[in-house]
Formats: structure tokens, C-alpha cells, sequence
């Protein structure tokens, strides 16, 4: 039975990895920052590295959050990901791990990409501004990848989720992405009885949203399958406006008011769609859950989860 480590195990995109992992008899090593920081000293990381042994390893770790964190934090979201990401890959390194399989991010890709976008697109221009900084960290980190594979001959590959979204996702306001941030706001109007409810930008803006579990899969198909520095996308490999994402979430939720949209706001990248033929090819894989099912089942786990209050309000 083959042993797999998994960085950031408690992280969204981590757990539903895990449990996959699980249920197809690997056994797996979690590595969260209460066993290991993954931030801090190189000779812990090489020493953790060196006792446990994995046959192969899966990084989710990272700093994550949306539109407004990144806009108010970037040297925060740029430096803690370089940093963390660049120490445990050089760990890797230094102990041969001869498997290891990088999650990266689609705001790395140009905001002038043409749509849908595809994995060689990657350095072809700058990222949008509004993730600018995180984004081009991640970059940089594929990067220390692709070098291993070619100076070390090491077996490290990267795949991009798209915009992800699901059940443990970060509802907080002030971090979320956007179906969890539709969702938590949504939901406090409802309960409050608020009659309208205000989003940022004028929903024109298209998104290739990807529930987690099917990226958990994309996932461990690629650290099965995948043996090679070119970048797979695992998302849907279609759009949806963040208007009619609202729509669905504001039935979903049950929300009756009105939806007005601040213009003032950002909108972000304009368009954003996938090219996913690449992970069909290699991986046999293709994005299964509807949006409005899986915005179903996001909605009823967080109507469970920490982010509600015993009186229904957050």
C-alpha cells in the first residue's frame, strides 16, 4: 500500500483529497501546521520528511482568500505563500522525494488569456491586478517545480482547480470566494428580513466554477497518472455570470428580497474559462456535479457547519 502525504489536510481542497485517498486504500499521511509548520524551520520540515517516508506527495498547502483580502493584504498573500511553498519544496528536495504533485491556482493565468484558457497560457502575460500578488507567488513556485523535475529528475507536476467551491469552504466575509461569500450573505439577509442585498461589481463577469469533490478526484487521478511538467486545469470548462450565480444561490438559500449590484466595486477578470481538454486526454477526468446541485449540497453542510449560530445567524 502505497503512503501519501498530504500538506494543508484540514484546508478545503485537502480533505475531500484525503478522504478519497482513503477510500481507494492509500494510506495517508496529514500533514496540518499543528504537526508540522510548514513555514518555519527547514531542518523540521527535512526531519518530518525523513521519518515518515512518503511514497508520494500532494501540497495544498497555502494562504488563500478572495477579492478583498488580496486587495488589503498582498505582501501577506505574496510573502507567507513564496515562503512556505519554496521551504517545503526545497525539504522535498533535499530528501529526494521523488514524487510530489502541486496544487496551483487559475488566477495565475493572464488576465488578457483568450477564454477558454489554456495550460500554456500560463506566462503569456501579467494576472489580474486584484490577485496580482498571490497569484504570481504561486507562479513562481510551479516554476521551482518544473526546475526539479529538469536539474534533479524528479517526478513533480502541477495542477490548476479552477474556481472551487463546496462543502468546509472559508465563509468569512472578509476572505471568502465567491459562492461562499453569496452564500453566508445571503443567508444573514434572509434570516435578518432583509428585504435587498447588495453584491460587488454588475454580474456581468463569467466564471468556470468546479465543485471540490470533483477536483478531489482530478486530483488523485493526477498523482496517478500525470508524469509531466506540462500543467493540467481541472474545472468545468464552462461559464456562468456572477449574476446568474446569484440567482441560483438566492434560490438556493431562499432568499425573497432584491438584488442590487455596487459598480464602484471591482469585477475582477472579466472572463475566466477553463480549456480542460488536457485533463480529459491524460486523466480520463471531466468536472460531474451541476451548480445549482452542488451549491445544494454547499448550502446544507454550511447550515451545519461553525459558520451558523444556534439561532441561525452569523
Amino acid at each position: 500500500m502505497a503512503k501519501v502525504m498530504v500538506t494543508g489536510s484540514k484546508g478545503f481542497i485537502a480533505t475531500p483529497v484525503v478522504k478519497l485517498l482513503k477510500e481507494k486504500g492509500y494510506y495517508v499521511c496529514e500533514v496540518d501546521k499543528d504537526y508540522c509548520d510548514l513555514a518555519g524551520s527547514l531542518e523540521n520540515i527535512v526531519s518530518m520528511l525523513e521519518f515518515e517516508k512518503p511514497d508520494a506527495i500532494i501540497h495544498c498547502a497555502g494562504k488563500v482568500g478572495g477579492i478583498m483580502a488580496n486587495k488589503t493584504r498582498p505582501y501577506d498573500y505574496l510573502f507567507e505563500n513564496l515562503y512556505m511553498n519554496t521551504n517545503f519544496l526545497e525539504a522535498c528536495r533535499k530528501t529526494g522525494q521523488r514524487r510530489v504533485l502541486y496544487t496551483m491556482c487559475g488566477c495565475s493565468y493572464p488576465s488578457k488569456a483568450p477564454n477558454p484558457i489554456r495550460e500554456e497560457y500560463l506566462f503569456a502575460g501579467k494576472p489580474d491586478e486584484n490577485s496580482l500578488f498571490y497569484a504570481m507567488g504561486k507562479a513562481v513556485n510551479h516554476l521551482q517545480c518544473v526546475a526539479a523535475r529538469r536539474q534533479f529528475n524528479l517526478d513533480w507536476s502541477t495542477v490548476i482547480p479552477g474556481n472551487a467551491y463546496g462543502p468546509g469552504d472559508n465563509f468569512d466575509p472578509e476572505n471568502s470566494h465567491v459562492v461562499a461569500g453569496m452564500i453566508n450573505k445571503f443567508h444573514k439577509a434572509k434570516i435578518n428580513g432583509a428585504t435587498e442585498i447588495t453584491l460587488w461589481g454588475n454580474g456581468f463577469p463569467l466564471r468556470d466554477f468546479v465543485y471540490v469533490d470533483d477536483v478531489a478526484e482530478g486530483i488523485v487521478l493526477a498523482l496517478e497518472k500525470h508524469h509531466s511538467e506540462k500543467l493540467i486545469n481541472l474545472s468545468n470548462g464552462t461559464g456562468v455570470s456572477i449574476k446568474e450565480l446569484a440567482g441560483i444561490v438566492k434560490e438556493v438559500v431562499g432568499f425573497t428580497g432584491e438584488i442590487k449590484w455596487d459598480i464602484s466595486k471591482p469585477n475582477g477578470q472579466l472572463i475566466k474559462i477553463f480549456d480542460v481538454s488536457r485533463a480529459e486526454q491524460i486523466l480520463g477526468w471531466r468536472a460531474r456535479t451541476a451548480l445549482r446541485d452542488g451549491i445544494t449540497k454547499t448550502y446544507e453542510w454550511f447550515l451545519g457547519s461553525k459558520w451558523v449560530a444556534d439561532d441561525g445567524k452569523l
